[in-house]
C-alpha cells in the first residue's frame, strides 16, 4: 500500500501516522473562522472572548510541542503521542458538556496541551523519513482535504448540534487521528554513532532553522489578515476579493502537490531559496501594486509557493536533526507565527499603513534566507542524508 508514492518501507510505515498527527494539530487552526462564530452566535460568548479562547488553544498547543522538544527523546515517541491524543480527546468530549466559559476555557487548555504532546511525538518520528519533503507535502494534502470537508459540513451539524456542532468534528477527526498514531514504529532515543548523521547536538543550526521558519511564518499571518485590504486598494469589492481569495486557497493544493512530485531531486536549498524569494515578491506586488490583474497573478504566486515553501522549510528541519526535536519545535511555530502575525500587521498598518506590511514581510523573508544560507555553508550535502530508524 502506497507504494506508488513511497518505494521505502520506512516512509510507507510513517505516513499514516504523520497524516494522523497533522489531522489532531491542524484540523482546529483550519477550522477557526467557523469555530469563532459558532462560539459568539451559539455559545453567547463574545468576538473577542471566542477569539481569546481559541488564541490560547492554539498558543498551548505550539509551547507544550517546544517544551515536549526539549527533553522528549528520552522517552517513547509512540507512548506519548497516543496519550497526547487521547488527551484532546477526552477535553473534546468535555467542552460538549457545557458553555459555560470555565468549562471552554479548561477543556480547550487541555485539547491544546493533547495537540502539542502529539506534535512533539510524531514530529520526533517524521524526522526519521527518507523522502521527507514528499512525506510533509501529502501529509499536508490530506489536511486540507480534510478541512475542505469539514468546512462544508459544519453549517448543517451547527444547525443540529449548536456549538456542539464543531467540537463534535474535532471530537471524530481526534479519534481518527489517534487511532492512526497507533501504527507509529516504536524508536530508540540514543545518539547515533555515526557521525556523519547529523544531531541534535548542532544546536546553532537547529536554532537557525527554527528562527528562520518563525520569521517566514510571521510574515504570512501577517499579510494574510490583510488581503481584503488589499484587494479593496486594488478596486476589488467583497464578493470578488472572496472568489478571489478562496480560489487562492485551491492553489495551496498544487503548491503541495508541486512539492510532493519534486522531492529533493533538485536539491533542497536551492528549491527552498528559490521558493521563498518567490512568496516574498508576489507578497510585495498584492501590497504595493493596485493593479487589478497584478493581485490576481500575485496571489496564484503566493499560493503556489506558500505551502511548498513550509513543506521544503520542515524537511530541511527533519534533515538537521536525527532526534526530531528541530522539526517539532519549527512546526509548532508554524502555527504560533500566523497565529501572531495578525498582531503584527495591524501595529504597522496602524502605525505606517497597509503599504508597510508587505515591505516588512519582504525584510522577514530576507532575514530568513540569510539564516538559510548560513545553515547551507555549515552544512551543505550533508543534510540530504537520512538518520536511521531504530
Amino acid at each position: 500500500m502506497f507504494s506508488f508514492l513511497f518505494p521505502r518501507k520506512r516512509d510507507r510505515i510513517i505516513l499514516l501516522p504523520a497524516i494522523g498527527a497533522q489531522l489532531i494539530m491542524g484540523t482546529s487552526l483550519f477550522l477557526l473562522p467557523v469555530l469563532v462564530d459558532a462560539l459568539e452566535t451559539r455559545a453567547g460568548l463574545s468576538a473577542r472572548t471566542a477569539g481569546l479562547l481559541l488564541s490560547m488553544e492554539l498558543a498551548i498547543a505550539a509551547f507544550t510541542t517546544i517544551c515536549l522538544s526539549l527533553w522528549f527523546p528520552r522517552y517513547s515517541a509512540r507512548h506519548w503521542a497516543v496519550n497526547g491524543g487521547v488527551l484532546a480527546i477526552s477535553a473534546t468530549a468535555f467542552t460538549l458538556v457545557s458553555p459555560a466559559l470555565p468549562v471552554l476555557v479548561l477543556s480547550r487548555f487541555l485539547a491544546g496541551v493533547g495537540a502539542g504532546v502529539v506534535g512533539a511525538g510524531a514530529m520526533r518520528v517524521l524526522s526519521r523519513a527518507i523522502d521527507r519533503e514528499r512525506l510533509i507535502a501529502i501529509v499536508t494534502i490530506v489536511s486540507i482535504v480534510d478541512a475542505a470537508a469539514w468546512l462544508a459540513a459544519l453549517p448543517y451539524l451547527i444547525d443540529a448540534f449548536g456549538y456542539r456542532g464543531p467540537y463534535i468534528c474535532l471530537l471524530l477527526v481526534y479519534l481518527v487521528g489517534t487511532v492512526l498514531l497507533m501504527r507509529l514504529p516504536r524508536m530508540r532515543g540514543e545518539r547515533p554513532k555515526d557521525s556523519h548523521v547529523p544531531t541534535s547536538s548542532n544546536s546553532l543550526s537547529s536554532g537557525l532553522v527554527v528562527a528562520a521558519v518563525f520569521l517566514t511564518q510571521l510574515g504570512q499571518g501577517a499579510f494574510w489578515s490583510m488581503e481584503e485590504a488589499f484587494g479593496s486598494n486594488a478596486g476589488f469589492n467583497s464578493h470578488s476579493i472572496g472568489v478571489i481569495l478562496s480560489i487562492s486557497t485551491l492553489i495551496l493544493l498544487l503548491g503541495a502537490a508541486g512539492a510532493a512530485w519534486a522531492g529533493d531531486r533538485y536539491g533542497r536549498f536551492p528549491t527552498l531559496f528559490i521558493l521563498l524569494t518567490l512568496n516574498a515578491l508576489a507578497i510585495l506586488l498584492v501590497g504595493m501594486v493596485t493593479v487589478q490583474w497584478v493581485y490576481i497573478a500575485a496571489n496564484i504566486l503566493q499560493s503556489l509557493t506558500n505551502l511548498s515553501s513550509v513543506i521544503y522549510q520542515l524537511g530541511l528541519s527533519a534533515s538537521i536533526d536525527r532526534l526530531g526535536r528541530t522539526v517539532a519545535v519549527s512546526t509548532a511555530l508554524v502555527t504560533l507565527g500566523n497565529g501572531i502575525g495578525p498582531g503584527l500587521s495591524a501595529g504597522l498598518s496602524g502605525s505606517f499603513g497597509a503599504a508597510s506590511v508587505p515591505a516588512v514581510v519582504l525584510g522577514l523573508n530576507v532575514a530568513a534566507l540569510a539564516l538559510y544560507c548560513i545553515v547551507k555553508m555549515r552544512h551543505g550535502a550533508d543534510l540530504q542524508m537520512a538518520p536511521s530508524l531504530t
